[in-house]
């Protein structure tokens, strides 16, 4: 799709990044109340809702810069593709998440669905937190990021019912986010949505954004490319050596 219409592939990864943008909202108007009166549920009920980020983007069809990690470093492997391929991959699928996810915090803003919120709402705690992280925590949840990611994208291809494989990405990104890890194009959402309705809280700025954006990007490129495609690769690879030495 890339080689063929360069503004069609960026419009499917604008989808992407729209599609996890949507998520993000609902995730943020439940998880405030919640957080409020049943903290202890919070990790849980907004776990299971951000797993529609990733039914839409596998089903609906669009292009995420975190499944593309892994697409691409198999397909590499495999020499179906060069570096230059997913170089150029990665940068246009980054691009049209990054647009996607400004496009629907413009919208949200516009609709005034956040109009009102204090600088006590769990939207800016979460933002603050992730543009106060340090480096190399924020690096090493990248990588368990995108590794459960990855597995959610990867393990479904493995089941033949269409009821599994919707109950795997659901279970497998509710462990993503009920544990706090980092995902860049989440992040893109969330940040973006608090940069437009901050108050005036100091530590949500565009310096906190890629404090918080390099780190998570590259541990996001190693958990899914090395985790998961290179692992699965070395496996495949053995298995097939093995199979021939034994025939």
């Amino acid at each position: 799709m890339l080689g063929a219409s360069k503004s069609a592939f960026l419009f499917s990864a604008m989808l992407a990044g729209a599609y996890v943008g949507i998520a993000v909202v609902l995730v943020y108007i439940i998880g405030d109340p919640i957080v409020q009166s049943f903290p202890a549920l919070t990790p849980l009920v907004m776990g299971l809702a951000f797993g529609v980020a990733l039914l839409l983007v596998i089903y609906a069809g669009s292009d995420l810069f975190t499944g593309s990690v892994l697409y691409y470093t198999i397909s590499t492997l495999n020499k179906k593709t060069t570096i230059k391929d997913t170089l150029v991959n990665w940068s246009w699928t980054y691009g049209g998440n990054l647009l996607g996810a400004l496009f629907i915090a413009i919208l949200i803003y516009l609709a005034g669905i956040f109009n009102g919120i204090t600088e006590n709402h769990y939207l800016f705690y979460m933002a603050e937190e992730k543009m106060t992280g340090g480096a190399m925590e924020l690096f090493f949840k990248g990588i368990f990021c995108n590794w459960l990611v990855c597995l959610a994208i990867w393990t479904p291809m493995r089941l033949k019912n269409e009821m599994a494989k919707l109950f795997v990405v659901f279970i497998i990104i509710f462990a993503f986010f009920a544990s706090g890890y980092e995902h860049s194009v989440a992040n893109m959402g969330l940040f973006h949505l608090a940069l437009l309705h901050n108050p005036g809280i100091e530590t949500i700025s565009m310096a906190g954004y890629f404090a918080n954006m390099i780190p998570v990007t590259v541990g996001n490129i190693i958990g899914g490319s090395v985790f998961v495609g290179m692992a699965y690769y070395y496996i495949s690879k053995k298995s097939e050596l093995d199979s021939l030495t034994n025939d």
